[in-house]
C-alpha cells in the first residue's frame, strides 16, 4: 500500500541522512501503524494544506530530541488558528479499512494557550450520530470520543489539564495522546498516563466524513470548522490495541508518567477523597493482610451511567501501612469482556496464602436455563491472587446458581470461616419468594459449594451488601439496607439479634458500609458519599467496641485532616450569640459544652450554623443532635458535658459526638460559609471553648 511504502522510503532516507532515532523501539511501534504521518514535506503527497498549515518546520535542541525519542523526525506541522489540513483518498481508505473491535489512534502535540479553550485536534466527525472518532480539547481538558454500533451514546475520555503532570507548564508543553480500543473499553493516555475510559458495547462505527487535522467536519455537507492552534508532531492509527509499553515508549519511555489513573498527589490522605477527572467511589470491600489496610472499593464513571446504565464498575484499591500514606494500585478486577456489565460490590477472603475475590458480574446477556437471554443482575463470580494486588478470573462464572424461588440475580458475595467447624460459609443478596434475604451456602474447597435456607429476611427489600466479622467475643452481621444495619451474637452464624442501642453505622449521607480490622484491636469501617447520586466521596470511620459488645464510631486519628492555627479560639463564651465568625473554605470545629444534665428537658438547643441553611444543632429535649436532617438519636448526655468535632470540606460534613458517635453530611452546594453560634439557654449552657481551624491544602 502506497502509505506504507512512503513511509518505509521516508525512514530509510531519514537514517541514511543522519541519525536521528535515539531508541529504535518507538520507531518499531511507529512501523506497525496502517497511517503515520509526520508532517515531513513529503508528506504533502497524502496531508492536503490548507493556507496556515506549514509542513517540515524544524524543531531544535530538547524538543528535537524530544521528538526523536519518540519515533519522530524533529520535523513538525505548524498550524495557525483557523488554519487545518484534509489527507488524500488513499489515506481515508486506509482509515476506512480500521473496523471491528479495535483501534488505536493519537498524536504528538503542543496546543497554543487559547486552543485549550475550544480546539477540534483530529476527526472523522460529520455530527454525534456519524462520528468515528475525535480528539479535541475544550474547557482546559483533553478529550477523544469513538462511535461505536451499540453504545447509547459515543464513547468519550477526558484529562483535565489541571490533574496532569507539570500542569504550570501545560499550556504550551508538548503533549503525548492516545486513544486505545481493545474491544472492551476505550481508555485515553496522555504522557503515558491512562486517565480516563469509558465501555465498548458492539463494533466501531465506519466514517462517514472524511479524515480533518485540526478541524472537525460537523456535518458531511458543511466545510471543516477549525479551532486547533500550535504544533504537531506526528499522528498514527494502528488496526489494534497497543500495549501499555508500547504507549509508554511512544509517550518517553522512562520519563513517562507512571501514575495509576486514580492517583491525585503521593501519600495523600484518603479520607474525603475521591478519584480524578469523572470517577468516584462506590461500594467499598477494605481487607487487612499482614499489616496492609487495602482499602478496596468499586471505580465508578460517571454515576453509575456507564455502558448503558449498567455501570461498568471495576474493582481498584489503594494500601497502607499506616492509613497516612497510601499507594494507589492498578485495577483488581477490570472489565474484560463486553458481556461484563459491571463487576459488582463483593469482598476477599484470604486463606492458606490465596487471596480469594468473591464479587458478581452484571450479564449483559446471559442465557437462564429456561433459554431465555436477558440482562442479569448478579452472577456469583471468583477471582484469586497470591499478592492481594494481581487477580486473575476463575471459571465457571457464574460458581453458584440459585434454584427456583430465588431472584435471577444474586450479588454481594461474603465469605467467612466457620471457627467452630472450620467450614466456609458464604452470604449473597438476594429474594426468596419475594422477600429480600441473604442466600446462604456452604463450602469445604472455596469453589464447590451448597445451598443452605436463607437467612436475614425480617426487612423490606433485599439487606445489601453483607458483612461479617468477629471482634472480641462477638460476631457481627451488618447489612447495607439504606444505612448500615448491625446485628450481633455470641455464635458465628447466629441467630442475631438487635442490640438495645443506636445500632446504625455511619449515620447519614454515608452508603454500604464494610469493614476491616487494622493494628491492635482496631477496626475501620469505610463507605461513600451520595450527595450527587452513585459514587462520590470516601469516609473512613473507626469503630468502638463496648463492654456490652454495642458499637460505636469516632474519627481515624491518623486520618484527621492536618490544621493550621485556628483562626478563632475562645472560651466560656456565655453570650447568646457569636455571629459571623471566620470560617476557612476547608475548617475544623471543635465545641466543648457544658451543662446541668438534670435539666435536659428545659434546656434549649444550641445551634452552630456554618452556612445558610446548613446548622448542627444539639436538641437536649430529644436527646439528639443534628448534622442538617440528620439526626444522631439516643446520644448519652447524662455526663454533663458534650464535645462537637466536626470537620467540613466544601462536599463533606463529618460530625463526631463525644468520640463515640458520628454523623456524615455531602453536598455539591458551594455555599458562602461564616459559622454563628447560637447559645439560647445561657448561662445553663456554656461553651467551655470553640475553635476554628483551617485544614492544610493538600
Amino acid at each position: 500500500m502506497k502509505l506504507t511504502v512512503r513511509f518505509v522510503l521516508a525512514l530509510a532516507s531519514l537514517i541514511a541522512c543522519e541519525a536521528l532515532y535515539a531508541d529504535d523501539a518507538p520507531r518499531d511501534v511507529l512501523e506497525s501503524a496502517v497511517v503515520f504521518l509526520d508532517f515531513s514535506e513529503s508528506d504533502s503527497v497524502d496531508v492536503v494544506a490548507k493556507p496556515g498549515f506549514e509542513l517540515g518546520v524544524s524543531l531544535v535542541d530538547s524538543e528535537k530530541a524530544d521528538s526523536l525519542s519518540r519515533g519522530g523526525d524533529g520535523r513538525v506541522a505548524r498550524v495557525a488558528r483557523g488554519a487545518y489540513a484534509t489527507v488524500s483518498a488513499e489515506t481515508n481508505a486506509a482509515l476506512d479499512d480500521i473496523s471491528g473491535r479495535s483501534i488505536t489512534f493519537g498524536l504528538r502535540v503542543k496546543f497554543s494557550p487559547d486552543a485549550w479553550n475550544d480546539s477540534p485536534v483530529m476527526s472523522r466527525h460529520g455530527g454525534h450520530e456519524r462520528l468515528a472518532f475525535n480528539i479535541f480539547c475544550l474547557n482546559d481538558r483533553i478529550g477523544a470520543e469513538v462511535g461505536t454500533t451499540k453504545n447509547n451514546s459515543l464513547m468519550n475520555t477526558y484529562a483535565a489539564r489541571a490533574d496532569m503532570l507539570n500542569p504550570d507548564a501545560a499550556l504550551n508543553a508538548w503533549h503525548d495522546v492516545y486513544c486505545r480500543v481493545d474491544g472492551v473499553k476505550m481508555e485515553l493516555f496522555v504522557d503515558g498516563r491512562c486517565y480516563d475510559e469509558d465501555f465498548m458495547l458492539g463494533d466501531l462505527r465506519p466514517g462517514e466524513v472524511p479524515f480533518a487535522i485540526g478541524a472537525q467536519y460537523d456535518a458531511p455537507d458543511r466545510e471543516p470548522r477549525a479551532g486547533f492552534e500550535g504544533e504537531i508532531d506526528f499522528l498514527a492509527f494502528w488496526k489494534r490495541a497497543l500495549t501499555n509499553e508500547e504507549i509508554r515508549l511512544l509517550s518517553g519511555g522512562d520519563n513517562a508518567d507512571s501514575r495509576e489513573r486514580t492517583e491525585r498527589a503521593i501519600s495523600e490522605n484518603l479520607q474525603y477523597w475521591t478519584p480524578p477527572g469523572s470517577y468516584g467511589v462506590g461500594d467499598c470491600m477494605p481487607f487487612t493482610v499482614d499489616g496492609v489496610f487495602h482499602f478496596m472499593y468499586l471505580l465508578d464513571k460517571n454515576r453509575h451511567g456507564a455502558k448503558n446504565g449498567l455501570g461498568a464498575h471495576q474493582w481498584i484499591q489503594a494500601t497502607s501501612t499506616n492509613l497516612k500514606d497510601w499507594m494507589h494500585q492498578p485495577f483488581v478486577l477490570p472489565i474484560t469482556d463486553q458481556n461484563e456489565g459491571s463487576i459488582c460490590t463483593g469482598s476477599v477472603f484470604f486463606h492458606d496464602g490465596t487471596y480469594y475475590a468473591f464479587y458478581a458480574n452484571r450479564a449483559v446477556e446471559y442465557t437462564l436455563p429456561s433459554g431465555e437471554t436477558k440482562k442479569v443482575f448478579g452472577l456469583l463470580c471468583m477471582a484469586e491472587s497470591r499478592d492481594g494486588v494481581h487477580f486473575e478470573k476463575k471459571q465457571p462464572q457464574p460458581f453458584l446458581t440459585l434454584p427456583e424461588g430465588y431472584a435471577a440475580g444474586t450479588r454481594d458475595p461474603v465469605v467467612f470461616i466457620n471457627p467452630d467447624d472450620g467450614r466456609f460459609h458464604l452470604y449473597a443478596t438476594t429474594s426468596y419468594r419475594g422477600k429480600g434475604c441473604w442466600a446462604h451456602a456452604v463450602s469445604d474447597d472455596l469453589k464447590n459449594w451448597t445451598l443452605l435456607d436463607p437467612v436475614y429476611t425480617h426487612l423490606p427489600g433485599e439487606p445489601e451488601c453483607p458483612d461479617w466479622f468477629k471482634w472480641g467475643d462477638y460476631y457481627y452481621v451488618i447489612a447495607n439496607h439504606l444505612n448500615g444495619y448491625y446485628k450481633s451474637s455470641k455464635n458465628p452464624l447466629g441467630p442475631w439479634e438487635i442490640p438495645d442501642k443506636p445500632n446504625v453505622l455511619m449515620t447519614g449521607l454515608v452508603n454500604v458500609p464494610k469493614t476491616a480490622p487494622f493494628g491492635d484491636n482496631r477496626r475501620i469501617i469505610c463507605g461513600w458519599t451520595r450527595e450527587r447520586g452513585f459514587g462520590g466521596a470516601a469516609v473512613f470511620h473507626e469503630l468502638i467496641r463496648f463492654d456490652d459488645g454495642t458499637l460505636g464510631e469516632k474519627f481515624v486519628p491518623e486520618m484527621i485532616p492536618e490544621t493550621d492555627a485556628p483562626v478563632f479560639s475562645g472560651r466560656n463564651l456565655t453570650s447568646d450569640a457569636l455571629q459571623n465568625l471566620p470560617t476557612p473554605r476547608n475548617f475544623r470545629l471543635v465545641v466543648k459544652l457544658a451543662y446541668d444534665p438534670s435539666r435536659l428537658d428545659q434546656l434549649r438547643d444550641f445551634v452552630v450554623q456554618y452556612a445558610p441553611n446548613r446548622s448542627i444543632r444539639v436538641v437536649f429535649s430529644e436527646r439528639a443532635v443534628y448534622l442538617n436532617e440528620v439526626k444522631i438519636e439516643r446520644v448519652d448526655l447524662l455526663s454533663g458535658n458534650l464535645e462537637l468535632d466536626c470537620v467540613a470540606t466544601p462536599v463533606v460534613v463529618d460530625l463526631c459526638v463525644n468520640g463515640v458517635r458520628t454523623a456524615t453530611f455531602a453536598s455539591r452546594d458551594q455555599e458562602t460559609r461564616s459559622i454563628s453560634v447560637a447559645n439560647d439557654a445561657e448561662p445553663t449552657l456554656v461553651v467551655e471553648s470553640l475553635e476554628i481551624l483551617p485544614i492544610k491544602e493538600r
